[in-house]
């Protein structure tokens, strides 16, 4: 990467080594000075002696400096600032040279009316204006990490087929709790390529969540069905989320880290008195539901229509294996009447909890006669059904057995039933405002489209239909789903724009959809039979940008190749490319690896101009024609399908856009306020409801954090002071500092560099930050240099913040310092 970026270097270098000095040796007489900063406070430096800076009522034009016998060149807050040195913000600092802007600069410094200062006091820590402009669309993501093989020694080798969502969450292990965030991903691992889920082979890996790394497996300690997501969230409350699971066989099973072993354990299995096992099967494709029922601040966990308590005991089976799917629904629950009480919420029915009876209880209102399916809920806006609802009631929408329908939740219809397009049982909904008109939309997959509706799209519509179409839908996209025809999806806002964009994958790809018109404007090969996987967005490695996390498998019947699902039919050409992205998406050259963007797409004469740096072996581009109708000339980047894909891939962008999210997805039925950032479960009195909430009003989607629209961070460095030890190891340091709007996660490579052209050839060393760089906050950084010179003048040091360019900046070019003449030597 090192060769590509070197270019945003090169003016910085140039105004770097124009104001380097050699400072010599060993330090001069007491009150000796070059500039004002190697004097006091309340001192200035004249003819090279440090004396009182003068009394001139905040610096008059007249004011006098002692010994100079003259007036003051340039008063500056009470002080007079020597040659060499500016007036910024009422103080002296010091003049590094010319620029147009802070990407000219170094040495932890910025650019103020066409000249270099330095950051830090007296002056500023930040700028306070640093952000970056995200062109809707121009979306480059690549594998940040992967996990397809086990590794050595595992004790289950071929269980390396994912069928479920993965889940993600920071269980802070051994860390407190103002220590960085280190997110993990917990997923559930298959061994079968026959296309089944049979229950008693799921192994639940826990990898981490920068690397993929594995840091635990849980199959040795109970397996658990492979095509039921997990749930993770604090059942003991102590703190740190628990993993619970669709045990094999039947039943829930819960793991919990023991802090004192260093080991995860088994917490419980479901029984319904403490003792008897109770192990119900049926449903197997639903995953566990975590929330605090009765408000006592201890959660409940549900599968399907099942309550059980934190300690695994069965409270409640009045409403078993719920109906609308014949693999199971998932259990959503929220207070959505407002009378303080928590109710769960199903196509068919809607259900209060009795905290005296600990049992499910339908309401007087409970829809009759409607048809079960999977439920998401949002506020569409004030529609009255049997009941007379307030304008803050949510309503529901209903997938299942083909159809899609938005009601109230008395069960009365506002929109549809819509047929699926070309058929399908159709996937857990999700709900977001797709159109950015303030107003929220449903999506859901179906075996052969994509599709997302809006009452704005229907007859009688609402508002403005943004695709102009009166049958209800927004937009409809082909996909391949001939396995399951109901898997899930996922929605986020990548790029701040208020527009959320849906992320799915089907039998062949990954897709990112833009939310208002339909358009693929990110795809990435895949293989899967389906089940009710769904893509997850959240930040992975804590490094205040979102990832996307998903689950690939081989699970395939009548495969013979054993790679995956055969995806010729949905017309792929000869390379497999996917025939609805027209390729890699720009806003100006820079963007392309070919340095050629035209019409807003990236255009290459090589596969080697679609993919640079790590993760191009799993996320195949290739070089070919775009399809037909696509305007400008050229060929694009498109994504291949040349195998099937296994396991769980990481993909983050690659020039580091999309906005932060947070360091959790803790359950398939996840609609952000059920669950806090630390795993812990809210009290229900206490938990936000979604539809209420600024800027969310969503289901399977995930928030943007706290983040300011178009914040990012801004990297510097500044050299230090090299120390030599009696073998002649040179410790290189450096001081980093992050003077942006948005802080910068831990473990941020900062490399050193032998004179003044960094390369891969040039690297001396690397060192990472250990912390969370907050807006105006600086850490050190040093690594060992084995053999520098030995004697004088010895060599230049580059330093280079960010030397990976694993982040994206308001500002590329400042990130470097220098080490002048650094040597180990005997000074004469």
């Amino acid at each position: 990467m090192l060769a590509s970026l070197r270019p945003r270097w090169a003016p910085a270098l140039l105004s770097l080594l124009l104001t380097a000095c050699d400072c010599g040796g060993g330090g001069g007489e007491p009150g000796e000075c070059t500039t004002r900063d190697d004097c006091g406070r309340d001192e200035i430096c004249v003819d090279g002696r440090c004396v009182d800076a003068p009394d001139t009522d905040a610096g008059g034009a007249d004011a006098t400096v002692p010994g100079d016998g003259g007036t003051c060149e340039l008063p500056c807050g009470g002080a007079c600032c020597e040659a060499g040195e500016l007036c910024v913000d009422d103080a002296c600092v010091a003049d590094l040279g010319p620029c147009e802007t802070s990407d000219d600069c170094a040495d932890d410094s910025f650019c103020a009316d066409g000249r270099c200062v330095p950051y830090g006091p007296p002056g500023r820590d930040r700028d306070d204006e640093c952000s970056r402009v995200i062109v809707a669309g121009t979306f480059q993501p690549t594998v940040q990490c992967a996990f397809d093989e086990a590794p050595e020694g595992d004790a289950f080798p071929a269980h390396l087929h994912v069928l479920s969502t993965p889940m993600v969450v920071d269980f802070r292990q051994g860390r407190g709790p103002d220590d960085p965030a280190a997110p993990s991903i917990v997923a559930v691992f298959d061994d079968g390529v026959d296309g089944s889920s049979e229950q008693p082979t799921g192994v639940i890996r826990i990898l981490d969540g920068r690397t993929c790394v594995q840091q635990a497996e849980l199959g040795s300690l109970q397996l658990v069905s492979p095509s039921s997501p997990p749930a993770v969230g604090d059942l003991d409350g102590d703190g740190v989320a628990e993993i619970v699971a669709f045990k094999a066989g039947g039943g829930l099973v819960a793991f919990t880290w023991d802090a004192d072993a260093g080991a995860w354990t088994l917490l419980w299995r479901s029984t319904t008195d403490g003792t008897t096992p109770f192990d119900p099967t049926g449903s197997g494709w639903a995953g566990p539901s975590i929330a605090d029922l009765d408000d006592d601040g201890v959660p409940e966990v549900m599968r399907s229509g099942y309550v059980f308590d934190a300690d695994g005991v069965l409270l409640d089976d009045t409403l078993g294996n719920l109906p609308g799917s014949n693999v199971g629904v998932f259990a959503v629950t929220a207070d959505v009447d407002g009378d303080g009480v928590v109710e769960h919420v199903q196509g068919h029915g809607v259900w209060q909890w009795d905290a005296a009876g600990t049992a499910w209880v339908a309401e007087s209102w409970s829809p009759g006669g409607t048809e079960p399916g999977h439920v998401a809920i949002a506020d569409f806006g004030a529609f009255p059904g049997s009941v007379d609802w307030p304008a803050s009631a949510p309503e529901v929408a209903v997938v299942g057995s083909g159809f899609i329908r938005v009601q109230t939740l008395d069960g009365t219809p506002i929109l549809g039933p819509l047929a699926i397009p070309e058929g399908g049982q159709g996937g857990p909904p999700t709900i977001a405002d797709f159109d950015g008109d303030g107003r929220p939309e449903v999506s859901t997959a179906g075996a052969s489209r994509y599709v997302v509706v809006d009452l704005d799209c229907a007859a009688d519509p609402i508002g403005e239909c943004a695709s102009g179409r009166t049958d209800g839908i927004l937009w409809t996209q082909p996909s391949q789903d001939q396995s399951s025809n109901r898997t899930g999806s996922s929605v986020f806002d990548f790029e701040g724009d208020g527009r959320a964009e849906v992320v799915y994958g089907d039998e062949c790809f990954l897709r990112v959809y833009d939310g208002e018109t339909g358009d693929v404007v990110f795809s990435q090969a895949r293989s899967s039979c389906t089940w009710y996987e769904n893509p997850v967005i959240a930040d992975l490695d804590g490094d205040f940008n979102a990832e996307i996390v998903l689950g690939d498998n081989f699970n395939c019947p009548n495969d013979p190749s054993g790679t995956g699902r055969d995806c010729t039919p949905f017309g792929l050409d000869a390379r497999q490319t996917d025939p609805l992205f027209a390729g890699l998406r720009c806003s100006e050259d820079a963007d392309c690896l070919s340095a050629s963007c035209v019409e807003g797409l990236c255009r290459c004469t090589t596969d080697e101009e679609c993919c640079a740096g790590l993760g191009c072996d799993s996320a195949p581009f290739v070089c070919e024609a775009p399809p037909a109708g696509t305007p400008g000339s050229g060929n694009t980047c498109r994504a291949s399908r040349p195998r099937g894909t296994r396991g769980v891939r990481v993909f983050s962008d690659a020039a580091d856009r999309w906005v932060r999210s947070r360091t959790i997805w803790n359950q398939h039925a996840y609609h952000v306020t059920n669950v806090n950032d630390d795993g812990t479960i809210p009290r229900s009195s206490d938990a936000e409801l979604n539809w209420t909430a600024d800027d969310l009003n969503n289901f399977r989607a995930n928030v943007q954090g706290a983040a300011i629209p178009g914040a990012a961070p801004d990297l510097t460095a500044r050299g230090t002071p090299v120390v030599c030890d009696a073998e002649g190891i040179a410790d290189l340091a450096a001081r980093v500092c992050n003077r942006g709007t948005e802080p910068i996660g831990a473990g941020m490579s900062v490399g050193f560099y032998e004179g003044t052209e960094p390369s891969d050839e040039t690297l001396i060393c690397r060192g990472a930050t250990a912390t969370v760089l907050e807006p105006g906050e600086c850490e050190a950084v040093s690594c060992p240099w084995g053999d520098p010179p030995a004697e004088r003048p010895g060599v230049d040091v580059t330093v280079v913040a960010d030397d990976l360019g694993e982040n994206g900046e308001c500002f590329e070019g400042n990130n470097l310092g220098t080490l002048p003449g650094v040597f180990c030597g005997t000074i004469e």
